[in-house]
This record gives C-alpha cells, structure tokens and sequence, in this order.
C-alpha cells in the first residue's frame, strides 16, 4: 500500500491557502500548509514532503529564499506560483531547479496537470535512485545473493583472494556472474580504491587487440593524432578484469605472457616499455586444457592466469538460490516498472527450481523480467511462466507439443548466440538474417546483447 501524497502549501494568502487545500484534500492528498518563509522552513525540517506549491512574496522574505543554502527539499519538487508574471522572474526561478512557474489567478486544471505531472517524474527519479543502489557498479560480496552451500564456499574463498592481489582466474558457465565476482574480489582487496577496466576479449577485433590492449603513441598509425594509453595503463594500480580470455589471439596472448612475467608493456610506436602495477582476473567459459591441445591457447599462459582459480557452479548445481535470486528481480523490476508484485505461487516456485537454466543466473533475471512486465497482479502463478519452464523434464514430443512459434524462434536465436558467443555478425550470419533484422529479434524477444 503507497502512502499518502504530502503536499506543502507556502503562501502567504490565507483565503487563496484554504482554496488550494479544499482543492487537494478533495482528491485525497495529504495537504500541509505554511503562511511564511520561517514557518514552511520548520515544517520542511520536520517532514519530508512529496511536493511544495510556493508562492515568492512574504512579509518575511522571497520565497526563493527557500532555495538557497541548505535546501530542506528537492528544487524539482518545488511549483512556484507567483502573483508577478515578469519574465525574469521566472527565469531565476528555473535557474534555481524548479519543476515549473505558474501565474495567479490560478487554472485549476493547469494546477492540478501540473502536479500531476511533477510527481510522476519525480516518482520516475526516485525509481532510478534507487534502482541505482540495488543494481549499482560498486559490486561487493555482500550483494552477491546466495543460501547454498556450494556458493558459500566460493565466496569464503573469493575472500581470501582477494586481499593476496596474485593473478586469478575464474571458470564458470555463460551467465553464471563471473563479472559480478570479479568485481566483489576487487572491491574487497587493497586496490579497492583503484581503478577495475572490465575488457571482453571476445568483442576486441584481432587488427585492434594490440593498441586496445597496450595502446599506441601518437603516429603509430594513420589516423592516431593523440597517444592512447590502453586498457593496462587505464588500470594502474588497480585490476584489469579479462572476461572471456580464450578468445584471446595467440599473438596477444604472447604479449599478455609478457606483461605477467617482467611487468612492462610495449606501446605501438614507443621505443621504451612501461613499467605497470595491476592485477590480472581472468574468467572464462571454455575449458583451457582443451584448447591447449588443440592449439588455441598458449599453455605457459594458462599456468601464469591460473596462479589461483575458483569455479562458479551453474544454477542448476545450487537449486536452492533459484528463488531467492527470483525474488530479488522481482524486487528490482517493481522498482523500474513501479509494479507491486509481491513473488510467486507453489507451483510457479517448484517448476522455476526444477527447470535447469542453461543460461544460468542471466536467463534466469531475463526471464523474471519479461513475466514482470506482462503480469498485471501481485503474484506469478504457473500460468505465467514461459512454455520451455513448464514442459522441463518432460518427454521431447511431449514438449514440442506445447512450444509456440515464438517459444522455438527465441529458443533458436539464443542457441545461436551462445555458440557464436554473443558476436552478433558472425550470429546473424549463421542464421541468415542481418544485424539490424537480428537486433529487432533480440528486442522483440527480449534478448539482451552481452
């Protein structure tokens, strides 16, 4: 249940401050008023106000007066309505960040528009906001959500990582949050207040891997007008975050070999190297050895990255995080699309932890925020759960009896993505479409783009 909107009347006028709290109280807002600058400064202190209507002439001062210095209210929940119509006045008063200038005699309708209006923007930044804290960049390990025990055992060995500052590398299944871990260790560690420079190497193009990566002086190159410092540089003294790392080329990987024994990097176009202080997280999704015997991947690098390693265990290992994780994208998306859905039925829980999630932790936020956004009650019942959810674990014909042209299309695409991982050329080349029709796909599928 939302609580009452509080409105603050500042004016000066005590007939015309009884008309506008008729006027508000009568469409169920909860309405304060002040009849001076002293007065509406005691109650700004006091209570926390959704909204002020501010007239600008008191005996006691310029409601403008208000504004300045330590401000009790948010200038973009201030509707200044003023008895003068001169342009500069309100001009100053736009300058000083009010929502909008209204002129005496009040228009009732425009009023009421008016605050209409003002609420839902502010209500929209206060969404964001919040929406800030609970999905924000500075990662920690508190914010990893877990009840299992296989994922308390990671983050108690993440812990210990993080404050030895050696070279690691995390292994773990497309979309299981190897970033998210990446991010924690670093923000746990003494290079906290460092730089973190996340690279995907699988989206760095070979011609551009060297100077992305190391930079270039200026002149190195047709078109280099300024010298680059790279992504190394950009991370001194803090850590360089290698997600993806064995779609490293094997050329990079030998200049990567490089910086990790003698700690230098050798700009294109510079004659002299640079002596670097960073730390190197690696992640991938791919099986190293493998790859090593294959001639894919250079096996003195494996052994330098893999100085300490951790897993990530897929979803599908740790049931039991399913829900709470669940839960908290319901909660996130309530905050984006100002839903109030409150969780799910016993059905909708027990075919959402019996399904595998092959795209692990991603497909599991990707699908709660698509039945948040076409779900109109509190509560996610069975019904609501994509046909792939529903027929898990049943036979195959069985299941291909229920998918939809939509359910088999998306199903497509995302087999498509995840063995081209996530490079949309090549992607939208293997199933004969082009980038931009592609991208209309993922849209409409509410697919996300790595």
């Amino acid at each position: 249940m939302k609580n009452q909107t509080k409105i603050l009347i500042i004016e000066d006028d005590h007939s015309l401050r009884e008309t506008l709290r008729g006027m508000l109280t009568r469409r169920n807002f909860d309405v304060d008023e002040a009849g001076t600058i002293e007065a509406a400064r005691k109650k700004l202190i006091k209570n926390p106000y959704d909204l002020a209507l501010l007239d600008l002439t008191f005996p006691d001062g310029c409601g403008l007066d208000i504004l300045e210095g330590d401000s009790f209210i948010n200038h973009n929940r201030i509707i200044v309505v003023s008895g003068t119509a001169e342009i500069q006045t309100a001009v100053n008063a736009m300058k000083k960040g009010v929502f909008d200038f209204l002129t005496k005699p009040i228009d009732r309708d425009i009023l009421l528009a008016t605050i209409s209006k003002a609420l839902d923007v502010n209500q929209k930044l206060d969404n964001f906001d919040e929406l800030k804290k609970e999905v924000g960049s500075d990662s920690t390990f508190e914010k990893i959500l877990y009840k299992s025990k296989i994922m308390d055992n990671v983050i108690e060995r993440s812990k210990e990582i993080a404050n030895s500052c050696n070279t690691t590398l995390i292994t773990g299944e497309t979309g299981t949050g190897k970033e998210l871990l990446a991010r924690a260790i670093h923000n746990h560690s003494p290079r906290r207040d460092m730089p973190f420079i996340p690279v995907n190497c699988a989206a760095v193009p070979e011609n551009l891997a060297e100077s992305e990566f190391f930079g270039f002086e200026a002149g190195a190159f047709t078109g280099a007008n300024k010298a680059y410092p790279g992504k190394f540089m950009l991370a001194e003294n803090g850590t360089i975050f290698l997600d993806e790392i064995a779609e490293l080329p094997l050329m990079i990987q030998a200049k990567l070999l490089r910086v990790l024994e003698s700690n230098e990097i050798f700009a294109l176009n510079s004659k002299r190297p640079k002596i670097i202080n960073v730390r190197i997280i690696a992640a991938t999704n791919k099986d190293l050895k493998e790859l090593i015997e294959n001639g894919g991947f250079r096996e003195d690098l494996y052994y330098r990255i893999n100085v300490l390693k951790l897993n990530l265990p897929p979803l599908r290992k740790r049931k039991g995080d399913i829900i709470p994780l669940a839960e908290r994208f319901i909660h996130i998306n309530n905050i984006a699309h100002n839903k109030e859905i409150e969780g799910f039925d016993e059905e909708a829980a027990e075919l959402l932890t019996r399904y595998d999630w092959p795209g692990n932790v991603r497909e599991l936020k990707n699908t709660i925020t698509e039945i948040s956004l076409l779900v109109s009650g509190v509560t996610i019942k069975a019904e609501h759960l994509p046909t792939r959810v529903l027929n898990y674990g049943k036979s195959d014909a069985s299941r291909l009896t229920f998918l939809t042209l939509n359910e088999v299309e998306r199903n497509h695409i995302m087999d498509a993505l995840k063995k081209t991982n996530y490079n949309i050329q090549r992607c939208a080349q293997l199933l004969g479409l082009t980038r931009p029709t592609l991208y209309k796909k993922m849209k409409d599928h509410n697919i996300q783009k790595l």
